[in-house]
C-alpha cells in the first residue's frame, strides 16, 4: 500500500546524521567494532556488523553525499512502495551489498562502512518505478538532465569499472554493485502497479 508520508526515509536519515555525532567521538573505536571485515564475515563471524556497518560513515562528506540521495530519491519511492516495505527494501539492499562485497573481498580485513549500498538499491527501485523521471546528472561541473533509467546504468556501469580495474580502491564498488542488484530484484518482486508508479 502506497504512503501518503515518507517517514521512514527521514528517520533513516535521522538515525544516520545521530550515528554519525556518536561516532565522532571515537571513530577507529567504531569503525573497527562496527564496521564489516569481509574476512571475518565468510568465516561466520561478526555478522551483526552486516547491519551497523551501513549506518557508520568515514567523513561528514560521505554522510552528507548519502543522505542527500536518499532524501531526493527516497521520498518516492517510499510513497510508492509503502513505508514498511521501503524499510524492509532498504535494509535488505544493505545487508545483501555487505554479503555481496564480503564474498568479492574474502580475504580483506579492511573495514567497510556506509549507507552506500542500501542507497544504491534505493537508485535501483528508482530507476524500475520512475524510469523516465528526469534527475540532474553533473560531468564535472555541468549538469544534464537525464531520464532516472540512462542515469542509474551509466552509475553502475561506471562502478562495475572501478570494480574491475582497481581504480579507487578505498571506495567499496563491489558492495555499490550488490546494492543495485538486491534493489532490482526487490522493486521487481515488490513494485506498485504501473498506474501507482505514474501517478506518483
Amino acid at each position: 500500500m502506497a504512503s501518503k508520508v515518507a517517514g521512514i526515509t527521514y528517520l533513516l536519515i535521522t538515525i544516520n546524521l545521530l550515528v554519525y555525532f556518536l561516532e565522532l567521538q571515537n571513530p577507529d573505536y567504531y569503525i573497527m567494532k562496527y564496521g564489516l571485515v569481509p574476512a571475518l564475515i565468510t568465516n561466520g563471524k561478526e555478522p551483526h556488523t552486516l547491519f551497523t556497518s551501513m549506518f557508520l560513515h568515514a567523513s561528514v562528506i560521505h554522510l552528507i553525499l548519502n543522505m542527500l540521495v536518499l532524501l531526493f530519491i527516497g521520498d518516492d519511492c517510499e510513497r510508492s512502495i509503502g513505508s514498511s516495505r521501503f524499510l524492509a527494501f532498504y535494509l535488505i539492499s544493505g545487508i545483501f551489498s555487505g554479503l555481496f562485497h564480503a564474498y568479492l573481498n574474502s580475504a580483506s580485513y579492511d573495514p567497510t562502512i556506509g549507507a552506500s549500498g542500501a542507497i544504491f538499491g534505493v537508485l535501483a527501485a528508482y530507476a524500475v518505478l520512475f524510469p523516465f523521471r528526469r534527475v540532474i546528472a553533473f560531468f564535472g561541473f555541468i549538469p544534464i538532465p537525464l531520464p532516472a533509467i540512462v542515469f542509474v546504468v551509466l552509475l553502475v556501469f561506471m562502478e562495475t569499472i572501478y570494480a574491475v580495474s582497481g581504480e579507487l580502491p578505498y571506495i567499496a564498488h563491489t558492495a555499490h554493485l550488490g546494492g543495485f542488484i538486491s534493489g532490482v530484484f526487490l522493486a521487481l518482486l515488490s513494485g506498485p502497479k504501473k498506474g501507482e508508479i505514474e501517478e506518483s
